[in-house]
C-alpha cells in the first residue's frame, strides 16, 4: 500500500515539475519527430474562457509543451503495451510490425460539403474531372489489425461519393488484390510507390486505357531508415524501418509557386538527410506545382500529400501537371484551369484526410 502510494506521489511530483519547467523554458514551435507545429501558449480572453476554448488550447499547449515529450510519449506507449493494449496514441499495433493509423469517427456534414463542393466545381470546370478517394492502411489491411479493433468502413465513403454523382476511380479492388505486397508504410500514413502504381494503374483502366508495366520505369532506393508520421505518435524504439523507392523514365523539370524555387527533379533528395524524408517526393506539401512532362495535354491534380507519389507515373504522359493543394492555395481553381488551359482533372486525397479537410468546401 505504501509503495503504491509513494509511486503515485512520485508520479504527481514528474507531472507537476514538468509542467512547471515547462511554463518556464522557451517554447518550442516545431516537433522534428512528429513532423507538426506545436500549440503556442493562448492568448487569455473572457469570450474563450467561457466558451472553453481557453481551457481547451490551454491544454494542448501544456502537451506540445511538455519538457522530453518524445520520451513521455515512448513510456506511454510503453505502458500500455505492457498493459496488453495494442493501440497507443490513435495507432494499431498490427500484425508484421505495421503501425496503423486509426480511423473511428469523422464530421459526417464535412464530408458530404467536399462532395457537393467537388460536385459544384465539375459543372464549372466543364471538363473531365476524376475523384480518387484512396483507403488508408486501415481498411485494405484490416486482417493485420488487433483483434475485435475499432475500424469504420472507408468503402461507404466512395459510395457515397458515387451516388451524388462524382465521376469515381475504385482503387479499393487494385489496393485489395496486392495487399500481400509493401503497398503502405510500415510506420506512416502513406501509400508506397508501389501502392501509388496500383491506384494509377486502376485511374487509367477507368479512362479506357492500360497502364505500362511497373517495369518500365527504373526504381532507386532513395533510402531504407525511414520512420514517418504514424510512428512520431508512438515513438516506438523498437519499430521497423520503411523503404522509400523512386520510379521514374526520365527527369522533369519543377516550378513550385510560381517560379518561387525550381529544381530538375520530381525528387527533393535533401530531405533523405532529415527528419521528414517523404518530403522527398515534389519538396513536401506545396501550394502549386507544375511539372514538366513528355506527353501531350494538361493534367490538372487537386491533392493531399498522395499524390506526391502518385506524380511520379504521369509525369511523362502529359505536356505539364498541375499540383494544386487547397489547404494551402487560396485562388479559384477554375480560374487557374481556364488561364492555364487544363485538359483534365484528377482529384486525390486519402479519405480521412478528405472527410476532414475543410479546404475542399471552399474550392471555386
Amino acid at each position: 500500500m505504501f509503495g503504491n502510494k509513494l509511486t503515485s506521489g512520485l508520479f504527481c511530483a514528474l507531472l507537476l515539475a514538468g509542467t512547471v519547467s515547462g511554463l518556464i523554458l522557451p517554447d518550442k514551435t516545431y516537433s522534428a519527430l512528429e513532423k507538426r507545429k506545436l500549440a503556442q501558449k493562448p492568448v487569455f480572453s473572457a469570450k474563450n474562457l467561457f466558451s472553453g476554448g481557453f481551457g481547451s488550447d490551454l491544454e494542448s499547449y501544456l502537451a506540445d509543451q511538455f519538457p522530453a515529450r518524445d520520451s513521455w510519449v515512448t513510456a506511454k506507449t510503453f505502458a500500455e503495451l505492457a498493459s496488453g493494449k495494442r493501440e497507443s496514441g490513435g495507432v494499431y499495433f498490427a500484425e508484421d510490425g505495421y503501425l496503423i493509423d486509426r480511423f473511428v469517427s469523422y464530421k459526417a456534414k464535412q464530408f458530404k460539403s467536399n462532395v457537393a463542393a467537388l460536385n459544384g466545381l465539375s459543372e464549372k470546370l466543364d471538363i473531365p474531372m476524376k475523384v480518387m478517394l484512396v483507403p488508408t492502411a486501415a481498411q485494405i489491411l484490416s486482417d493485420k489489425l488487433p483483434q475485435f479493433a475499432p475500424n469504420l468502413d472507408q468503402k461507404k465513403f466512395l459510395d457515397y461519393a458515387n451516388a451524388q454523382g462524382l465521376d469515381t476511380v475504385n482503387v479499393f479492388d487494385a489496393l485489395s488484390a496486392h495487399k500481400e505486397e509493401y503497398i503502405y508504410y510500415k510506420t506512416d500514413h502513406h501509400f508506397t510507390s508501389l501502392g501509388a502504381y496500383d491506384c494509377y494503374s486502376a485511374w487509367k483502366a477507368a479512362k479506357g486505357e492500360s497502364a505500362d508495366p511497373i517495369t518500365a520505369w527504373k526504381s532507386e532506393i532513395l533510402c531504407d531508415d525511414f520512420r514517418g508520421t504514424t510512428y512520431a505518435k508512438v515513438n516506438d524504439p523498437f519499430a521497423p524501418y520503411d523503404t522509400i523507392t523512386a520510379y521514374y523514365k526520365t527527369e522533369h523539370s519543377v516550378n513550385y509557386n510560381n517560379g518561387a524555387y525550381t529544381a530538375d527533379s520530381l525528387y527533393e533528395r535533401k530531405y533523405l538527410d532529415g527528419s521528414d524524408q517523404y518530403a522527398v517526393f515534389l519538396n513536401s506539401n506545396q501550394a502549386q506545382t507544375v511539372v514538366q512532362g513528355s506527353g501531350e495535354g494538361k493534367l490538372l491534380i487537386l491533392k493531399d500529400s498522395y499524390a506526391n507519389t502518385f506524380a511520379q507515373f504521369v509525369a511523362d504522359e502529359y505536356a505539364e501537371i498541375h499540383l494544386i493543394d487547397p489547404r494551402f492555395y487560396r485562388g479559384s481553381v477554375s480560374a487557374y484551369a481556364t488561364a492555364n488551359g487544363i485538359d483534365e482533372v484528377l482529384v486525390l486525397y486519402n479519405i480521412p484526410n478528405f472527410a476532414e479537410d475543410t479546404a475542399v468546401a471552399l474550392l471555386s
